[in-house]
């Protein structure tokens, strides 16, 4: 009877997990637009020159700041991001983020607020991938596997609760950082973070972001970041569980719980640690409240800028309120449909979600490196699938839809490696199946239409856009070289950004015939003066894409 009761209430809080418009006592997440007026000192005071910037600060206790970008990626410039600690207990942190919003000194300020998993469980479920195999209501992923089955420098990053790289089914297409040497105990790649090897732990700031426990509602949902990570590619064709859309891309990790928050401070450090190592396409089954935009939006700005795709969930409250990061400019955001080819019940609709993708009764994976609590377990062997052994299970959600998107991204990516965000969103919008929905939710996903047209564009042997390939040496010192290939003539640009994505020097801005070339970079901006060392990008733009490389200049 103790049991029966005990899952009785658990199961009252099931029901559709919103996002939570909360955020952390005494902290205030800021972007400064310049360093000129302000002063970061030793001591970890901020100080300010504008008489009214310095008065806010006073005045609500925020005198005491951390950085949110690690020191090899952040220079003494423009655009710091910086967490600001009010020594208040009491401080009104909206009205002091309204007071400093208002100074114009800041490209963006926000509450550090506290986003939520996009799940929706309710109901048993039963099935198994009807999203590959059913021709009607699915998204014809067989069909686009028959033209390609990835590329494995394809990646996509998992922004989420961690991802179980260790899983059976994921660990193949786990990716590693190559240019870090695993438990040295050194920032070799000198991208700030240490022995990153499968991505970071940005909430608890370690070097794994395999999931740990998190509770929503009152039941552990950990797993969520794993389940999306295998939706979007897990191993396929392995004679092991399930098979990933993406299917040979790789899945980085970037963790963003802690225990206790999923946290705006923490998407910032994934998003810092993604704009490092630079993957294709960025997931992100998350929402929050529409009042941090500003905050949100520069970080897709700075991702989007870098070459990054960036797909999110539209939500799960069944109306059509607009919810962060999927309303951001330059975002695809995601709703859900079900295997009955309609809107899934829970789907968030309207004019602003780009397109729909299977996310009701979806089969994946979940974590292996723990074990669920006692009550927890019991919920999701009743409710979801799960054996208490195998590490898989049913879940619904905009979460589901997601990742399904984003590994449909990476087929298309490793097909078009330049295509843009907006393009993806585009080509995405013209290559789906128009659905009559009972509410606006854009075009359903069609995997080989998406890719049969790339596939085709070019003659065998030619890449479809351009490949502008990985410099050499990199990390370099004093010079790189610089090569990419090009599949017609026509015009092209290639230019070197630094991180906060302003234009240093222009290698090449010229009509070039189709064929392969390099342009040699000596770490100097176009005024010949010398650059410090740090994070840059090389960014390729040709008539039909751009396509982005990282590099590090040491010195």
């Amino acid at each position: 009877m103790i049991r029966r009761i005990l899952i009785i209430a658990a199961m009252l809080l099931i029901p559709a997990l919103a996002y939570a418009a909360d955020f952390i006592p005494g902290e205030l997440l800021v972007i400064l637009k310049s360093a000129d007026t302000f002063e970061l000192a030793t001591d970890r005071s901020l100080r300010s020159s504008d008489t009214q910037t310095a008065s806010i600060i006073a005045r609500h206790s925020l005198n005491n700041y951390e950085p949110l970008i690690k020191k090899s990626t952040q220079q003494q410039g423009d655009n710091l991001y910086l967490r600001l600690l009010s020594s208040d207990p009491d401080c009104d942190i909206m009205t002091a983020c309204r007071e400093l919003n208002d100074t114009g000194l800041f490209r963006a300020v926000s509450p550090n607020y506290n986003y939520s998993v996009l799940l929706n469980p309710n109901d048993p479920m039963v099935g198994s991938q009807w999203y590959v195999t059913n021709p009607t209501s699915g998204i014809k992923l067989k069909e686009a596997w028959d033209i390609t089955t990835g590329d494995e420098e394809v990646v996509i990053a998992i922004i989420d609760t961690g991802l179980d790289w260790s899983h059976p089914d994921i660990a193949a297409n786990a990716w590693h950082n190559p240019d870090e040497i695993a438990g040295n105990g050194l920032d070799d790649d000198a991208n700030g973070y240490i022995d990153d090897i499968y991505g970071w732990d940005c909430g608890q700031n370690d070097n794994d972001p395999r999931p740990a426990p998190y509770h929503e509602a009152g039941m552990d949902v950990g797993f969520h970041g794993t389940h999306c990570g295998g939706i979007a590619s897990a191993t396929a064709n392995n004679s092991l569980g399930i098979a990933g859309a993406g299917w040979s891309c790789k899945l980085m990790g970037l963790k963003t719980t802690n225990g206790d928050n999923f946290s705006l401070g923490a998407i910032t450090t994934s998003f810092n640690y993604a704009m490092a190592e630079l993957p294709d396409v960025i997931s992100m089954s998350f929402g929050g409240p529409t009042a941090d935009f500003g905050f949100i939006q520069a970080l897709i700005d700075d991702a989007v800028a870098a070459g990054i795709v960036c797909v999110a969930a539209a939500g799960n409250d069944n109306n059509s309120v607009q919810m962060l990061p999927a309303a951001c400019d330059h975002v695809i955001s995601v709703g859900a449909t079900n295997e009955s080819n309609q809107r899934a019940s829970f789907s968030t609709y309207g004019t602003w979600v780009d397109v729909a993708a299977p996310g009701e009764h979806i089969w994946s994976t979940i974590q292996s490196n723990y074990s669920f609590d006692f009550l927890t377990e019991l919920l999701y062997s009743l409710s979801y699938g799960y054996d208490g052994t195998n590490p898989y299970m049913y879940c619904d959600g905009t979460s589901m839809a997601c990742p399904l998107v984003a590994g449909v991204c990476g087929l298309v990516r490793s097909l078009a490696p330049g295509m843009t965000s907006d393009e993806m969103r585009d080509h995405l919008r013209n290559t789906g199946d128009n659905v009559s929905y009972d509410q606006p939710l854009g075009v359903k996903v069609n995997a080989f239409n998406a890719v049969d047209g790339l596939a085709t564009a070019a003659p065998d042997g030619v890449p479809a856009l351009s490949a502008l390939r990985n410099a050499f040496p990199n990390p370099f010192n004093p010079t790189t070289t610089i090569g990419y290939s090009l599949n017609a003539t026509g015009p092209i640009s290639l230019r070197i950004f630094d991180i906060n994505g302003r234009l240093v020097r222009e290698l090449v801005n010229d009509m070039q015939t189709a064929g392969d070339h390099t342009a040699v970079w000596n770490g100097r901006d176009d005024s010949g003066h010398a650059l410090p060392s740090g994070l840059y990008f090389a960014r390729l733009v040709h008539a039909r894409g751009t396509e982005s490389r990282k590099l590090m200049l040491l010195k």
